[in-house]
């Protein structure tokens, strides 16, 4: 994953300011989320990667739905993340040992990358 993909949006965080940049897996396609910092005057740094690639492991996602790593340091990203209504919970979870990662779908069709 790198940056390559453009990024989609920004989002504050408690973190700061950060870019959303989205692009796919390269092993079973699933949708990568990658937050990159965003300050004056400095080349963008990785921030924080939202998704979690579930797929090799089972997960059965839409093409336009990714698994969220919603605990541990990405906790206060959650509520941001979803408010920038680039994102929307489907409600679904699946187990990963000892969470549960929340399934999201992006809700403009013309965000969703394209598979390789």
């Amino acid at each position: 994953m790198s940056m390559n993909p453009p990024s989609i949006g920004s989002v504050q965080t408690p973190y700061g300011l950060a870019s959303i940049h989205i692009g796919r897996y390269p092993k079973g396609g699933a949708i990568y989320v990658q937050l990159y910092t965003v300050v004056d005057d400095e080349p963008p740094e990785p921030l924080a990667t939202l998704s979690c690639n579930l797929v090799p492991y089972g997960a059965v996602l839409a093409d336009d739905e990714f698994s969220v790593k919603s605990w541990s340091e990405n906790e206060p990203l959650i509520d941001s993340m979803l408010a920038t209504g680039l994102f929307e919970d489907t409600g679904r979870r699946t187990p990963t040992g000892f969470a549960v990662a929340p399934t999201w779908r992006i809700t403009n069709p013309q965000l969703v990358p394209a598979r390789q």
